[in-house]
């Protein structure tokens, strides 16, 4: 197997628990900005400092170890927000077992995952207090044997107060930390001398699908203070900067690098939404952000319809070599040229981190040249999350960088030579324990040498860069024998103007054969302005181009990868929270639709696919 381990670019302090990371962080920086939020929009923002941050999780921490539920089954669940860093921190500063649940979970998978977890104390969001109220009547009812006994909201004046109920279960975040602050206050210690077990589970995180699907991924403090340790050895943040948090926060990714953030004295900006994000760049001006691929795609969307609505992309095109060639000579103008562009966005980033999904290679250039340096990063949930991240040192495009410091990849490959693809294999401390309950599944998933399979397929070059090819699961064998990876087609379909996501899989013909099939999603708009038309384009015009554009595109793949049908859309795919495409559910309604209106891909091929019509 060949094989790459990480090694450090900055200094680090590492520590043993998640309690001394925050609470060294806290004291360092007591009197910076933490957290920047808003309750609503349309509210004015609130600044928590270092300082009140840690108060917040010693008070909480210390009611939790004066109460029945301290080491037992502590959930979060809700909307990002200050409330829930602060009691995922207390949860597991108190060597009790965190359960952080995504916020997206309709009423029964979350039922279920309480269930599963054996959830005792409840943290949630006040938007899922109907919710809340529901879990409690099922429980008097007899409908669930869940076990929750305390369901604590985050924002008391977030719930009507006729919607509050008479009910002792339900209790306010800040009572809670009030009653831990009075404990405090008469020289309750028991927060800062609790003995944490580092290397015992102390997180169950719930991986993306159903409730019976989905994964159980246990993690220790060692796994997560590891990871943390090796992204702050990799990347550079300072005391003071603004960092954009947008991604859910049950997710490893986001979760994680925001503890680097706040150990590094970073300051937390909590996204009002989706529909905010413009308003809330310009507002903060953040410095670094963790992100996925669509988030900064749309991003430069928007910056290309201005560029052309008002005349400038062609300025911008003539400008962009220019200003990479006097780079490369050592005069960097990007942030005086391009500074309308960087305003826009709050005039201040320096660097963007990119996982859950690869990004086209156009935007990473485009941001690049605009002076925002474009990182990628990969990882899994069962790895706490961070594997590889390129950095300003190292940055090959197409790859995920190397391994950060204490992080071992191979390649588990047949052939050989720099570019032999096998499955990705890691080996560190950020590896998980093992899958909640289930033996078999761990087993699979971690060998006997200790390597975990990641089930991504890929190959480390010359310089020690992973390249990811694709995953073992979404593999397509042909029928003659050979093998393809969507993604690597999908990346290829993605060059396509007015083309702004891929999904490609393989579907059995009417010979039982396997054709390479895509489904395009698109801006019909831009596919006009392609076409030079004033109006947008009709589905007629839609289908000649893409079928140009594909035709083009098959030509430059091997004639085993060619993609034999496609139809096109305007309807998003079905995603997880993070915004990936799930993909056995988005061919699962591919097939039912086509099954439905009694048409093959072959007959389908080129159309509209929210327009087919059943055949009588």
């Amino acid at each position: 197997m060949k094989r790459v381990s990480g090694t450090p670019l900055y200094e680090s302090t590492k520590y043993d628990n998640l309690r001394d990371l925050i609470m060294a962080g806290c004291e360092e920086h007591s009197a910076r900005d933490a957290f920047i939020f808003r309750r609503n929009p349309q509210q004015s923002e609130i600044h928590r400092s270092f300082f009140e941050f840690g108060e917040d999780i010693k008070s909480l921490g210390t009611y939790i170890l004066n109460s029945e539920f301290a080491g037992d089954r502590l959930a979060v669940v809700g909307e990002n927000s200050y409330e829930w860093f602060v009691a995922y921190n207390a949860i597991l500063d108190t060597d009790s077992i965190g359960v952080p649940l995504d916020r997206a979970l309709p009423e029964e998978e979350l039922v279920a995952l309480l269930k599963r977890s054996e959830t005792k104390f409840l943290v949630y969001h006040h938007k899922h207090h109907p919710m809340m109220l529901d879990i409690a009547r099922r429980i008097d009812e007899g409908e669930t044997d869940i076990m929750v006994r305390k369901f604590v909201v985050m924002y008391r004046e977030g719930v009507k107060d006729k919607d509050w109920p008479e009910d002792d279960r339900f209790v306010d975040f800040y009572d809670l930390v009030r009653e831990g602050k009075a404990l405090r206050d008469a020289g309750d210690d028991k927060f800062l001398t609790t003995p944490i077990n580092t290397e015992e589970a102390r997180i169950i995180l719930f991986t993306s699908g159903t409730t019976s699907m989905s994964k159980g991924v246990l993690l220790s403090h060692k796994n997560i203070t590891s990871n943390v340790h090796s992204i702050t050895q990799t990347l550079d943040v300072w005391p003071g900067d603004r960092a954009f948090s947008i991604l859910p926060l049950h997710h490893t990714f986001e979760n994680t690098c925001d503890f680097f953030i706040l150990r590094s004295g970073g300051c937390l900006c909590l996204s009002d939404g989706l529909r905010y994000i413009t308003k809330n760049l310009q507002e903060w001006g953040p410095t670094v952000c963790i992100s996925v691929p669509i988030l900064f795609e749309n991003i430069y969307s928007k910056i290309e319809d201005v560029l052309i609505k008002t005349g400038k992309d062609k300025i911008i095109s003539v400008m962009r070599p220019i200003t990479r060639f006097l780079r490369k000579c050592g005069l960097d103008v990007r942030r005086n040229v391009y500074k309308q562009i960087l305003d826009n966005l709050g005039g201040h980033f320096r660097f963007v981190v990119i996982g859950g999904a690869g990004i086209d290679k156009k935007y990473i250039d485009a941001f690049t040249d605009f002076g925002i340096d474009m990182f990628m990063g990969y990882g899994l949930t069962e790895t706490s999350p961070v594997i590889s991240v390129t950095n300003e040192l190292c940055n090959v495009p197409g790859s995920v960088g190397r391994p950060m410091a204490d992080i071992t990849v191979a390649i588990d490959a047949e052939g050989v030579g720099p570019k032999a693809v096998g499955e990705i294999l890691t080996k560190s401390d950020s590896v998980m324990l093992g899958y909640y309950r289930n033996d078999e599944a761990t087993k699979e998933a971690i060998d006997a040498d200790g390597w975990f399979h990641t089930g991504d397929m890929g190959y480390i070059d010359k310089k020690g860069c992973i390249h990811i090819t694709g995953r073992v699961k979404s593999m397509i064998v042909l029928t003659n024998g050979k093998k393809a990876f969507p993604e690597e087609i999908e990346s290829v379909i993605a060059e396509i103007k007015g083309v702004t996501e891929v999904f490609v899989w393989g579907n059995k013909n009417e010979k039982e054969a396997v054709d390479i099939c895509a489904k395009l999603l698109i801006n019909r708009a831009e596919i006009g302005r392609e076409l030079g038309l004033t109006v947008e384009p009709t589905d007629n015009e839609v289908e000649a181009y893409l079928n140009d554009k594909m035709h083009e595109a098959n030509h430059t793949m091997p004639a085993y990868k060619i993609v034999r049908n496609f139809v096109f859309s305007e309807e998003d795919m079905i995603k997880t929270t993070t915004l990936k495409i799930k993909r056995p559910k988005e061919q699962e309604h591919i097939e039912s639709r086509l099954k439905e209106c009694g048409i093959t891909m072959r007959d389908a091929n080129g159309k509209n696919f929210d327009k087919l019509i059943k055949v009588s």
